[in-house]
């Protein structure tokens, strides 16, 4: 018979195993997007977007930052998208 100590600490292992998951999957995600914009605006922009995607959770933010790596001419018209992206996500 299971223990209440011992529910309770499947219940929190499930939890880590969870958010190690999804911080596996936004990191991957971010790696993606920081190598399709260094092919398309050079590593200098690869660079400052790898900065400001980090800590971001993976999902329709990095999505959008994948949609606009498409639209956007320069890295100069991508990296302030990205950051007020970022700003209104935390505040």
């Amino acid at each position: 018979m299971t223990t209440v100590l011992e529910a309770r600490w499947d219940q929190w292992e499930a939890g880590v195993r969870k958010e190690g998951l999804e911080q596996g999957r936004a990191e991957q995600g971010a790696r993606l997007l920081a190598r399709l914009a260094a092919l398309k605006f050079g590593a200098a922009t690869a660079k400052r977007l790898a900065a400001l995607l980090e800590g971001l959770p993976a999902g329709e933010d990095l999505d959008r930052v994948g949609d606009w790596i498409i639209e956007c001419a320069a890295g100069d018209e991508l990296l302030p998208r990205v950051a007020a992206m970022r700003e209104a996500s935390a505040g």
